[in-house]
């Protein structure tokens, strides 16, 4: 699968958390980073989303990054 394609089908996932508290919450039990990259990319898969783990790595860490220069 592309890159692109990933992408496209996390950020659909992403709309299905919000979309869904009970997902949400799931994800949320998460213990750490490597167990909720688990998680995200299983329950993405079971709901015909796939992607690879380092994708979900690489949006967490763009994230991240995003959220850390909007505070320096």
């Amino acid at each position: 699968m592309e890159a692109v394609d990933e992408q496209r089908n996390l950020e659909r996932f992403g709309e299905l958390v919000l979309a869904n508290r009970e997902l949400h919450d799931r994800l949320r039990a998460a213990t750490d980073e490597a167990a909720f990259v688990s998680l995200v990319v299983r329950f993405g898969e079971e709901r015909g989303c796939g992607f690879s783990a380092a994708t979900v790595q690489a949006a967490l860490n763009q994230k991240r990054r995003a959220w850390l220069e909007r505070w320096v």
